[in-house]
């Protein structure tokens, strides 16, 4: 028994896709080479970053050891908004875009970093 695609049937045609589809696929064609070519891109930093590409945006998780581990990756992504920092619960989640693409750096352990570094109520331990 064949299975045939019925949009490439005769007198079936398949529908133009929407130019906000054609945009999402771009993006995430893009969000995808950049998250196969990020191991290499980032080899030089402290900690590697688990690279993954979804929805056209790209994701880096990395796992700094200590502060300067974390002030390294961010600088290096130009993530200095720290309004667009968010620390959930053991990880610190940072957006930002990276060659024209939707991105997020996560920083597992950063919280418990900046605690050990500066205490709970944000002041620096002596």
């Amino acid at each position: 028994m064949t299975i045939t695609d019925p949009f490439t049937a005769p007198g079936h045609n398949r529908p133009t896709p929407s130019p906000a589809a054609v945009a999402l696929a771009i993006q995430c064609r893009k969000a995808k080479t950049i998250a196969d070519t990020a191991p290499t891109r980032f080899e030089q930093m402290p900690t590697p970053a688990a690279t993954t590409a979804a929805g056209g945006e790209v994701q880096l998780v990395v796992r700094p050891k200590c502060l300067a581990d974390w002030v390294r990756w961010t600088a290096e992504l130009g993530c200095r908004d720290s309004r667009r920092m968010v620390h959930t619960g053991a990880t610190t989640v940072c957006r930002f875009e990276l060659d024209g693409v939707r991105a997020r750096l996560i920083g597992v352990g950063v919280p418990a970093l900046l605690a050990a570094a500066y205490g709970p109520k944000g002041t620096a331990r002596v």
